[in-house]
């Protein structure tokens, strides 16, 4: 009787024939588990199966499998190495590049000098971590004489209106950074580099300061991450400078609450709710209690919307006095506000509301107060008593350094994977690459749930690899249905080979809506509103796939005017117009006069009497008069 050692063999061997030369993805993560646990925990003992060669009496048929299969093992493990990202980037090593680290908090002024820098060389980069941050350096640079052009995951603009003659200035977002030989720059500036330890798009920052090829590479970004990239920088004998910032304005806390009194809110209040659905029952209340009208702002409203209600709040004139905002005012816009006011210090994480963090209480906090304007002292509180304390305390912990960054894997490391596995599925293909990459304890792996999720859901159409990781990768937070749905759709008639025009689209999104009436209703236009920006990102890589992008920008145009417009007016109904009417004016008659008037009636003699009449009467009576002659004369 075999044992059962040998019993695992002949299953394996049979296996082995049945894949027809190719070897299961979940036979290859067995192997590759056993060949990283040592041969001590692996042995018969434990139930493991012994390491190939370690039996002399194993058949000769079982030993040359175990050599193949240790082979393949050996390929796949080199593959999904990746302890030295910074080999991924040739142009940027063959280069002797100057790393400068402007290190600050919110409103130190550290931005500002790098973009000095960016706009007064020859040719320059600067990456964004928002859309809005690209739009705002693409418009100021062109402004200040800089042709600049912008680049973003759903559009392209070029400085001259003609891509074939481009400027020498590039805004665009961290993802977008151009990382070939062929578009090197005299400076780059990548802004909000503490983002590099962020778990879904950490990734893009760790390839855009390991890649980009630069003369010189100015950092923006909180001190927290200065160890960290100095770590980095020594592995690939790049020396970084460090400069540090401190505030221009001061950030004062406060000693009260607003005691839980709306009416306390006054004008450069900033009243931050970690809650969609209560910003717009927390913004009515103000208005109720201190007759100042508020402007909002929130994740889920698109980039014009924002940047639309934070000209309202800014503008010295306007109404808008106040804000009510979620913790999307931590990042991406310049407000000008006088005191933050945390409604609450809880925010719900998918599961539980718990308090929040403490770097995320200081960004937002750090938006108070701005130098240069009519607030340059910040002050922050709370809105009820009961948080005050919490408050001061989540300010005073100290910040702690980051400690890995974020990589993602290149699709040309997946594909040579892929080759070994030719009957996987791009969803095994990637959870075997994740479980079996081997990683330097600077950097960790990033948006591999997402990656999965997406890449289980489009398993069953009919895609190469290469596009089926395209969409896969694609920015859709799994957590959002509707937009997992308008990515599947997407994905299906890109896979049955159809052209997505105009009026597929407006299937896909089923629109026309009729206008909301109710924050629950505006939900369905900010859902389209981010349908649509995947929809321009996927014309960017497909665009003979998905086309009519101008009339859909018109629609996205559409979209974000509706979406002001509620959030101006809070869904309340428009006023009646006042219909303004003349005063009646009383004329008096043309004709005053008493005139004698003669009338014949039949057999009765003639009678004289005095009336006041007008012209019309007496043209009535002339005429009735002429008439009854004639009848007599005839």
């Amino acid at each position: 009787m075999l044992s059962t050692w040998c019993r695992r063999c002949v299953l394996r061997v049979a296996r082995h024939k049945a894949s027809v030369g190719s070897t299961p993805a979940s036979h290859l993560e067995r192997s590759l588990h056993t060949a990283s646990v040592p041969q001590s925990e692996s042995d018969g003992e434990r139930g493991g199966i012994p390491a190939a060669g370690s039996f002399s009496n194993v058949p000769e048929a079982l030993r040359v499998e175990d050599a193949r299969v240790t082979f393949r093992t050996s390929e796949l493990k080199k593959l999904t190495d990746l302890r030295v990202p910074y080999n991924w980037y040739p142009a940027a090593r063959s280069m002797r590049r100057r790393l400068v680290y402007h290190a600050g908090p919110t409103n130190s002024g550290k931005t500002y000098n790098a973009i000095q820098r960016f706009l007064s060389s020859g040719k320059a980069i600067y990456c964004a971590p928002l859309r809005m941050l690209a739009h705002e350096i693409y418009q100021k640079a062109n402004e200040q004489g800089v042709p600049c052009d912008l680049l973003t995951g759903e559009e392209q603009l070029f400085a001259s209106g003609d891509k074939e003659i481009p400027a020498g200035h590039l805004a665009c977002t961290v993802e977008c950074a151009r990382l070939h030989i062929a578009d090197t720059f005299d400076v780059a500036v990548i802004d909000e580099v503490q983002m590099i330890k962020d778990y879904d798009r950490g990734g893009a920052w760790t390839k855009a300061i390991l890649g980009i090829p630069a003369a010189e590479v100015h950092l923006c970004g909180h001190q927290c991450a200065v160890n960290l990239l100095e770590r980095i920088t020594d592995t690939i004998g790049e020396k970084l400078e460090v400069i540090y910032y401190n505030r221009l304005a001061p950030l004062v806390p406060l000693d009260t609450s607003l005691k839980g009194s709306y009416g306390a809110v006054q004008p450069g209040d900033c009243v931050v709710v970690f809650s969609r659905t209560k910003i717009f029952n927390i913004s009515r209340s103000i208005e109720l209690a201190t007759k100042e009208p508020c402007a909002l702002i929130y994740g889920g409203l698109p980039p014009a919307t924002r940047v639309q209600q934070a000209s309202l709040f800014n503008g010295r004139n306007s109404k808008c006095r106040v804000l009510v905002a979620t913790d999307a005012i931590g990042m991406g816009l310049n407000l000008n506000i006088r005191r933050i006011v945390f409604h609450s210090l809880e925010k719900f994480d998918g599961e539980e509301n718990s308090v929040i963090n403490s770097s995320l209480v200081k960004q937002i906090a750090g938006r108070a107060g701005r130098y240069g304007t009519e607030y340059d002292i910040g002050e922050v509180t709370t809105f009820y008593e009961k948080d005050l304390a919490m408050l001061h305390k989540l300010l005073a912990v100290p910040e702690k350094d980051i400690e890995q960054a974020g990589i993602i894997p290149t699709f040309d490391q997946i594909e040579l994977f892929s080759y070994h596995l030719p009957h996987a599925s791009l969803q095994q293909i990637l959870e075997l690459f994740f479980k079996t990459a081997q990683l330097d304890g600077n950097y960790f792996l990033c948006d591999v749930d997402n990656v999965l999720d997406l890449a289980q859901m489009l398993q069953n159409l009919t895609l190469s690899l290469k596009d089926m990781y395209a969409f896969a990768t694609a920015p859709v937070d799994t957590r959002k249905g509707w937009l997992k749905a308008a990515l599947y759709k997407y994905a299906r008639a890109y896979s049955l080979g159809e052209v997505l025009d105009f009026a597929g689209l407006c299937q896909v999104l089923h629109w026309p809506l009729p206008k909301p009436r109710t924050p629950e209703q505006l939900v369905e236009f900010e859902n389209i509103h981010e349908s649509l920006d995947l929809f321009f990102w996927l014309s960017m890589k497909y665009k003979h796939n998905f086309v009519d992008v101008e009339k859909a920008r018109l629609l996205q145009g559409e979209i974000n005017t509706i979406i002001g417009q509620s959030i101006i007016t809070k869904f309340r109904p428009p006023r009646p117009k006042i219909v303004v009417r003349q005063p009646l004016v009383v004329r008096r008659p043309v004709v005053t006069k008493q005139v004698p008037i003669v009338v014949r009636k039949v057999a009765t003699p003639l009678v004289t009497k005095k009336v006041p009449v007008t012209r019309k009467f007496v043209e009535a009576s002339v005429d009735l008069f002429i008439l009854r002659c004639s009848c007599n004369h005839f």
